[in-house]
C-alpha cells in the first residue's frame, strides 16, 4: 500500500507542473514554477526511499529529496512575495539564495560526515523503504532555517492583510491554508518519526492551493488582462526589428497585412529588394541616425499594395542593454479616400478661381460639415444631431458671455460656434457596420467606435490646416479629439481629467450628452428636458466640468426653446 501511495503522490505532483503550465501559460511568477519544480523533485526523493533495500540507497534518496526540499521554503517565499506585490532587498535576495545552498550542501555531506546525521540505519516502514538518523547539528540548522522561512511567511500573509489592498482576501486565505498546512505537517511529521508517509501529500496540497491561487491571480491581475484584451481587440499590425535590421516577430494582424511576413525567418536581414521591408530598412537608418535612440519615436504615413497605412515606430530599451524597434501600424485607408475626397474638393475650388479666400473657406467648411452630416446619415438613427449639438453650443457660449466664464476671448467663442460641426468628422472612418448596427453596441463595436474621436482629429488638421489659422485648426481638432474625455479622467481617447481637457472640449461633451438625452434614438425614447437637467447636475464634477452648472441652468428656457421649435 505503501509503494501505491507514493508513486500516486509522485504521479499527482507532475500531473500538477502539467496542469500549470498548460492552463497558466502567460505565468509571469516564475517562482511558482520553481515551487511545483522542487516538489516534484522532492516527491521523485520519496519514492525512491520507498523503494530502496539498503541504507545506501535510502542515502541518495535522502539527497535527491533535499535537492527539492531545501530550496522549497526559499522558492514558496519569493513566490509569495510576489502574490503579494511585496519587495524586499537585494541583499537579503542573496542571503537568502546562498542560505539555501548552504543547507542544501549540508544534506549532501550524510553518509561522508556526521555534521547532518550523525548514524544512518536502514528500516522498513509502513512495508516501504526507510531509515532512522541521530541528527547531528546540520539538521538542528535546517529546523531553524525552516521556522525562519514559516514567520517569514506569516509576516507576508499578515503585511498583505493589513496593507496591500490589491492582494484579493481569497489569495491569502489560501496562502493561510497553505502554511497552516505546512506547519502542522512538520509536527505531525515528527509526532509519527515519519516524514516519508506526511510530507509527499503535503507537498502535493500545497500545490493544489498554489493552482487556486495562480487562477484567482489571473482573475484579479488587470495588466494581463489589459495584455489580453489589447490583443484580442487591437486591428494594428506590430513588428519589431533589432538595431542591426534583424526580424525579431510580427502579430497576427501584420501577417494579414503584410503576407510576405510569413515567409521571413525570424534574425533574418532585411531585403532591399522587397517594397515593404525597403521602407523599414529607412526607418530604422534615419533611427540609427538620430542622437537620442533611447524612447526616441516618429510616426509617419507609407503606401503598399493599394492600402494606406500610419506606422508609428518607437524605440524601445530592453533589460539587457539593448535597443529593439517597435513599429504599430494601422490600416487607415478608408479614412485617407474622405481625405483625399477632399482634397480634390480644394482642387477644384482653385482651379475655378473661387472670388475670394473667404468665399473658399466658406465653401470648404460646408464641404467638411457636409461630410460630417453624411456620417450622420450612415449612423441611421442620429438624423440632425450635428446641427442640434452646434446649436446647443451656441445657446451654451451666449450663456458663458453673459457671464464672462474664465475671461474667454470673443475670437474663441466665435471660433468655438464655427467649429462646432466638426466634432463628430471622424465617424466617416468607421465602417458602416458599427456605425449603422441598431441598438447599443458590444464591446468589440465599441472599441471600433472610440477611434472616431482620433480620427477626426487628423482629418481636420489634413484638411483646413492649408486653408485655416493654426488657432481655429486647434479649437476644431480639441472638440475632435477630446470631447468624449470625463472630468473624472474616466473618458477616451487619453483619459484626460480636469483642466487637463480644453474647455472648448467640455463645453461640446456637456452639448453632445444633452442631445442625446432630451433625443428619441433607435434604442431609447427621449427623456424630458427635467430628466436631463437633473442627469446632467447628477454628473457634475463627474462627467463635466463643475463651472459650467451655472451657465446650463441659466440658459434652461432657451434649450427647451429650441428643441420644442424642432422636430426631434
Amino acid at each position: 500500500m505503501g509503494y501505491i501511495y507514493l508513486t500516486l503522490m509522485f504521479v499527482l505532483s507532475a500531473v500538477n507542473l502539467a496542469v500549470l503550465s498548460l492552463r497558466f501559460q502567460n505565468q509571469r511568477n516564475n517562482y511558482v514554477y520553481y515551487v511545483f519544480y522542487a516538489i516534484l523533485v522532492a516527491n521523485f526523493g520519496h519514492w525512491l526511499l520507498g523503494f530502496s533495500e539498503s541504507v545506501e540507497g535510502a542515502i541518495i534518496a535522502n539527497k535527491v529529496n533535499y535537492l527539492g526540499a531545501s530550496f522549497l521554503p526559499m522558492f514558496m517565499f519569493f513566490a509569495l512575495l510576489q502574490i503579494c506585490k511585496i519587495r524586499i532587498s537585494r541583499y537579503l535576495y542573496i542571503t537568502l539564495i546562498i542560505l539555501s545552498f548552504g543547507i542544501c550542501a549540508l544534506a549532501m555531506t550524510v553518509g561522508f560526515c556526521p555534521a547532518y546525521y550523525e548514524t544512518v540505519e536502514y528500516v522498513v516502514q509502513a512495508g516501504v523503504g526507510n531509515y532512522v538518523a541521530t541528527y547531528g547539528w546540520g539538521h538542528t540548522v535546517f529546523n531553524v532555517f525552516l521556522v525562519g522561512y514559516a514567520l517569514l511567511d506569516i509576516w507576508i500573509i499578515v503585511r498583505a492583510i493589513l496593507c496591500q489592498k490589491m492582494v484579493s482576501l481569497k489569495n491569502i486565505s489560501a496562502m493561510i491554508a497553505t502554511e497552516i498546512a505546512s506547519i502542522a505537517s512538520f509536527f505531525v511529521a515528527r509526532y509519527m518519526g515519519n516524514d516519508m508517509l506526511v510530507m509527499p501529500f503535503v507537498y502535493v496540497l500545497d500545490q493544489w492551493l498554489l493552482l487556486y491561487i495562480c487562477n484567482n491571480v489571473k482573475w484579479y491581475d488587470i495588466t494581463e488582462c489589459v495584455v489580453e484584451s489589447i490583443e484580442a481587440e487591437s486591428s494594428c499590425a506590430y513588428l519589431s526589428f533589432s538595431v542591426d535590421g534583424a526580424y525579431l516577430g510580427a502579430n497576427k494582424n501584420a501577417i494579414e497585412f503584410f503576407p510576405e511576413l510569413s515567409d521571413m525567418r525570424v534574425d533574418a536581414r532585411l531585403n532591399e529588394k522587397s517594397e515593404l521591408q525597403k521602407h523599414f530598412i529607412t526607418w530604422i537608418e534615419r533611427f540609427k541616425s538620430s542622437r537620442i535612440l533611447a524612447d526616441y519615436s516618429q510616426a509617419t504615413e507609407f503606401n503598399y499594395q493599394g492600402r494606406h497605412y500610419k506606422c508609428d515606430m518607437k524605440v524601445l530599451r530592453q533589460v539587457h542593454g539593448k535597443n529593439v524597434f517597435l513599429f504599430r501600424i494601422e490600416d487607415n485607408t478608408q479614412e485617407q479616400r474622405y481625405i483625399d475626397a477632399l482634397g480634390q474638393s480644394n482642387y477644384m475650388l482653385q482651379r475655378n478661381k473661387v472670388k475670394s479666400e473667404n468665399e473658399m473657406l466658406s465653401v470648404q467648411e460646408k464641404w467638411i460639415v457636409g461630410m460630417a452630416q453624411m456620417a450622420e446619415s450612415r449612423a441611421g438613427n442620429m438624423d440632425g444631431h450635428i446641427k442640434r449639438t452646434s446649436e446647443v453650443v451656441k445657446i451654451l457660449v451666449a450663456s458663458m458671455r453673459k457671464k464672462g466664464v474664465e475671461d474667454l476671448s470673443d475670437k474663441f467663442l466665435e471660433v468655438m460656434i464655427a467649429a462646432a460641426p466638426m466634432y463628430d468628422l471622424g465617424k466617416v472612418a468607421i465602417d458602416d457596420a458599427v456605425l449603422r448596427k441598431p441598438g447599443r453596441f458590444n464591446i468589440d463595436d465599441y472599441e471600433i467606435m472610440k477611434t472616431h474621436a482620433e480620427k477626426g482629429a487628423n482629418i481636420i488638421e489634413k484638411l483646413l490646416s492649408d486653408v485655416k489659422d493654426s488657432y481655429f485648426v486647434g479649437v476644431a481638432k480639441n472638440m475632435a479629439l477630446y470631447h468624449h474625455e470625463r472630468w473624472d479622467g474616466t473618458g477616451y481617447p487619453e483619459r484626460r481629467s480636469g483642466e487637463n481637457i480644453p474647455m472648448e472640449a467640455r463645453i461640446m461633451a456637456l452639448a453632445d450628452v444633452y442631445d442625446a438625452l432630451v433625443s428619441k434614438r433607435c434604442y431609447k425614447e427621449r427623456m424630458s428636458f427635467r430628466e436631463a437637467r437633473d442627469v446632467i447636475l447628477a454628473s457634475m464634477g463627474k462627467q463635466f466640468d463643475p463651472q459650467l452648472k451655472d451657465c446650463f441652468l441659466d440658459c434652461q428656457d432657451q434649450l427647451m426653446d429650441y428643441y420644442c421649435s424642432v422636430d426631434h
